[in-house]
């Protein structure tokens, strides 16, 4: 799924099949790399320990983005 969120675009790329992990990509406005990150939790825990992982090879990710897939995450882990 892809959704515009002010001046950015970001995709969910996928779960893991026990709906544990989203990733997604996040590219601002005018920049042409991507940002890839996802929002994780072991399958036995809350929500609570959540943890976010960000792709060595993304450079900086925009914190708006990542507080809304944090949100997202939030209905869908």
């Amino acid at each position: 799924m892809v959704f515009v969120v002010g001046d950015m675009e970001i995709a969910t790329v996928g779960t893991d099949g026990d709906d544990r992990a989203i990733e997604f990509l996040v590219r601002p406005e005018g920049v042409v790399e991507e940002g890839h990150f996802a929002i994780f939790r072991d399958h036995d825990q809350d929500w609570e320990s959540a943890r976010l992982a960000i792709a060595p090879d993304s450079g900086s990710v925009p914190l708006a983005a990542v507080e809304w897939a944090v949100e997202f995450a939030r209905e869908y882990l």
